[in-house]
């Protein structure tokens, strides 16, 4: 037996021994367990963390809103969602580009393959044009109709007082606010 016959069959040898090691590997480990779990717990961490963010919505050219968080992650799969663990703070900005509103949460998830945002934990919504605060505990934002809403009770401040719903319902640039079974003391002028 020559050297060049010697390596070929050494080679043959050890390919065997990686072909047997990988079979008997393959089929002592593979169970719908081992696999299954892992799986599990892929989605469950994010696909992509964001500290510091600041970000920019505009339509036709024209800037509409101003999102910055401090923490933005993001997870893929069945639930694909972007959350925002540790809050966010939104200004909407008039055509002029001077603010028209403040909203601010304390947690929020943005649902992706149905368009809802769900803003939770002591949501605040500052109106500078007509000078109301509403606060709620948890808001929706469905982007598709472009509105926001929340079936939960509101306190809204304005410069004639102090009053309370059941709800409230706005278009995303909170040009148009309704509150749903509207209770408090108000102040109304005559004319």
């Amino acid at each position: 037996m020559n050297f060049s016959d010697y390596i070929a069959d050494r080679l043959i040898r050890i390919g065997y021994c990686i072909l047997l090691f990988v079979s008997v590997f393959s089929f002592s480990s593979c169970n719908e367990d081992w696999f299954g779990k892992e799986n599990k717990d892929f989605n469950k961490k994010p696909t992509q963390v964001m500290h510091d963010i600041s970000l920019y919505k505009s339509e036709n050219g024209k800037v509409q809103a101003f999102l910055v968080s401090s923490l933005v992650e993001t997870y893929s799969g069945d639930s694909a969602r972007t959350v925002f663990p540790q809050g966010l703070k939104v200004t909407f900005f008039n055509d002029n580009l001077s603010d028209k509103a403040l909203l601010t949460a304390n947690y929020a998830v943005d649902y992706q393959g149905t368009n809802l945002v769900h803003l939770q934990d002591s949501v605040k919504i500052i109106n500078y044009n007509n000078k109301d605060t509403m606060y709620c505990h948890d808001l929706y934002w469905n982007k598709d109709a472009k509105i926001i809403y929340s079936n939960n009770p509101i306190r809204r401040y304005t410069a004639d007082g102090q009053d309370f719903g059941d709800g409230m319902t706005a278009n995303e640039l909170f040009d148009s606010v309704t509150i749903i079974n509207p209770h408090g003391k108000q102040t109304v002028n005559d004319e």
